[in-house]
């Protein structure tokens, strides 16, 4: 999603409440007095793979930069999203998971390393519960992406979906925070549809001392979207909520493809673009071939200066799947200081933010 940056869903982490520690007699009271700010604190943090906020549209992000308050409604996390708060509230990994988020302050990076460290099912299905099957907390206000999509770039008119079969690798990105994570390698197959993209692509541990690898399958269709304007358009689930995309090719020939998206979440719109080659140093080797790319790009209205580089070297070692997997649940023990950490969701602002905070020594 988003050109490939969203975590694979992991393997369903095992349910650990034999692992938490014994807690105050009044914890669960306080818990679902805490789940307002709780779910409020969430929404900020997940941004689910999604690059950066175009049009005042009224999504999570938005509302709330704009000092909107969230309405929610704390019995909902208990009565209609019963079993998955206790899943996620009995295991240490998910529950860790929480706390993680929290800790990230809606710093995207901060996020995407928690899904990365401490993402399971569980915590997908928390999340997409009390965000969107029953709405435990909303803005109030209806999110409106029509000015946005109207503003799709000019897509090329002769692709077709073989033209992006095969494996590709992702060699540049359009947004730093979001497009430029290293070892991007994406794979298309053909289906009745359109296509399914196999996504691989790395996380870098905080300290140094490896990476997560994230590897997952979305679902492209051969449409032109709602506007008529998409080279193919994707709706999917990452991180518990519900994407919609839209993909725009802007330039192919031989060797290259230039690719621009717009998407949007319940967190807010977003947009980015990409190159894709089919040999991983083919732009340094090729001067002919970047001068191809730069002017496809400029062609689209991109700058071709702002594209970063992204790092292929790719190392074999050091490497981890992405998620919560049995390995790493059954090492997850919930400590004092992980309960005390809780209050940030409870009372924002509690604790102050620690700008060194590294999920993979949590």
């Amino acid at each position: 999603a988003a050109g490939g940056h969203a975590t694979r869903v992991p393997p369903q982490a095992a349910r650990g409440s034999s692992s938490v520690p014994k807690l105050p007699s009044d914890f669960a009271r306080r818990v679902r007095i805490g789940a307002t700010t709780l779910l409020a604190t969430t929404a900020l943090a997940i941004s689910a793979h999604a690059p950066a906020l175009a049009e005042s549209t009224e999504g999570f992000a938005d509302y709330s930069s704009k000092g909107g308050v969230m309405k929610a409604d704390p019995s909902c996390f208990f009565d209609q999203c019963k079993q998955q708060t206790q899943d996620c509230f009995t295991n240490p990994s998910c529950l860790k998971g929480i706390t993680c988020l929290g800790n990230c302050r809606a710093e995207q990076l901060c996020a995407t390393r928690c899904f990365a460290r401490f993402g399971s099912e569980k915590l997908n299905a928390w999340l997409s519960c009390t965000l969107e099957e029953k709405e435990c907390v909303t803005t109030g206000a209806q999110q409106d992406t029509t000015a946005f999509y109207a503003s799709a770039p000019q897509r090329i008119r002769a692709f077709k979906p073989s033209d992006l079969e095969g494996r590709w690798f992702k060699v540049r990105g359009y947004n730093e925070k979001y497009d430029c994570y290293p070892c991007q390698v994406n794979e298309f197959s053909r289906t009745p549809e359109g296509l399914d993209n196999r996504i691989l692509f790395r996380v870098q541990k905080p300290d140094g001392s490896g990476f997560w690898q994230n590897d997952f399958v979305e679902h492209m269709v051969d449409e032109r979207g709602p506007q008529g304007a998409a080279s193919f358009t994707v709706t999917g689930k990452m991180f518990g909520l519900t994407f919609h995309e839209q993909w725009y090719m802007l330039g192919s020939s031989d060797g290259y493809r230039l690719v621009a998206y717009k998407g949007d979440t319940q967190q807010g719109p977003y947009e980015g673009a990409f190159v894709y080659t089919k040999e991983v140093d083919a732009l340094e080797r090729d001067p002919k071939l970047r001068a191809a790319v730069d002017a496809a790009a400029r062609a689209a209205g991109l700058d071709p200066t702002k594209f970063c580089k992204i790092d292929n070297t790719c190392p074999t070692t050091g490497g981890e799947a992405a998620g919560a997997g049995s390995a790493e649940t059954s090492k997850d023990k919930l400590e004092w200081k992980d309960v005390f950490e809780l209050t940030e969701w409870f009372r924002p602002g509690t604790l102050q933010k620690n700008e060194n905070f590294d999920p993979n020594q949590m």
